[in-house]
């Protein structure tokens, strides 16, 4: 039976990549209907940030009850990460980087030796499919005045993909902010025209990834 990871990170009620996920999960739905679903909104159930007893585990035994708690917590989420077919993030631009939701999540989750192979050429996550969604404010996409600001996508890239070994497909709204602070026609065009290709570029890749993983 085909598992998907699906995980939520914005906290805005307005939220633009919640929304893309939302479009990627109900075509999901319908291709896979015999699917299981691992959901976590790390808004409503944050994961902590790694503090000393986590980062103490990550070389030795846990040797007291907070450790074994940490360790607990990593395997629990490294777990969720290796039995899932498929991956799911959606993930707002905040101040230029990933939400520290987000990080928490990466930090408690990347293990060397399970997520993180000792030899790449072992990586148990290398091809699976794996899609994130982003929401960007303004406009960071190759050649804008800001291109150079992303540090989101980019940083993504290289954790899922060059990494961990994922066949990544990065889907991106931009000018999400617009809709809020302008009433230029122009700019709300190119608001729109940002959401409506990245809902058709979610949708596809849903249907993409969902008749793949049916196939195989």
């Amino acid at each position: 039976m085909v598992h998907l990871l699906h995980i939520d990170t914005s906290p805005s009620p307005y939220s633009v990549s919640r929304r893309l996920a939302a479009s990627f999960r109900e075509v999901w739905n319908e291709a896979q209907p015999q699917s299981t679903v691992t959901y976590r909104d790390l808004v409503a159930e944050p994961v902590p940030h790694l503090g000393g007893d986590g980062a103490a585990t990550l070389m030795a035994e846990p040797q007291t009850d907070g450790q074994r708690t940490a360790a607990a917590l990593h395997n629990e989420l490294v777990e969720e990460i290796l039995a899932a077919d498929a991956l799911l993030i959606s993930v707002p631009m905040h101040n230029w980087t990933i939400p520290s939701n987000l990080k928490a999540w990466l930090d408690q989750s990347l293990i060397l030796g399970r997520t993180l192979p000792y030899d790449p050429r072992a990586n148990p996550l290398a091809g699976r499919p794996a899609t994130i969604v982003l929401a960007h404010g303004g406009d960071y996409t190759p050649g804008s005045e800001d291109a150079a600001m992303d540090h989101c996508g980019p940083y993504l890239r290289t954790v899922v993909e060059q990494v961990l070994g994922y066949q990544l497909e990065l889907i991106t709204a931009s000018h999400t902010v617009t809709p809020f602070t302008s009433e230029d026609p122009v700019e709300l065009e190119k608001a729109a025209a940002s959401l409506r290709a990245a809902e058709a570029a979610t949708v596809e890749r849903a249907r993409t990834v969902a008749n793949k993983l049916v196939r195989s």
